[in-house]
């Protein structure tokens, strides 16, 4: 097959092995059978956070892609608004997490390593 289509709603949501694993996480790089990075949809309910973290010991880049919902993402214990159509990436020393708003928030989350 040359290619796999995956409904974000057919994959359930659980811890996967990402430091800032959650309940609200849907590993659809797995799903996909990507290997060469991580994609997760991460549907945070009103006023969920996701685990404050960084990437020093696992060098992984993160990017986040605002999809529906909005809140903040907390950088050193500094709240920024995020809304749709942002895309938020932050430096693997600094400490990250997600707030839902009172709507929830849903992102894209896209991991891998730097080289």
């Amino acid at each position: 097959m040359g290619h796999v289509i995956v409904h974000a709603s057919s994959v359930p949501a659980g811890h996967g092995p990402h430091p800032a694993a959650s309940p609200f996480d849907r590993r659809i790089s797995d799903a996909l059978g990507v290997t060469a990075f991580e994609v997760y949809q991460v549907e945070l309910p009103p006023g969920a956070e996701t685990v404050d973290h960084d990437h020093i010991d696992d060098r992984n880049d993160d990017v986040y892609a605002v999809i529906a919902g909005s809140g903040w993402v907390v950088i050193d214990d500094e709240p920024t608004p995020i809304a749709p159509g942002q895309f938020i990436s932050v430096d693997l020393q600094t400490r990250r997490r997600l707030r839902a708003g009172p709507d929830g928030l849903t992102v894209i989350a896209v991991c891998a390593e730097q080289r």
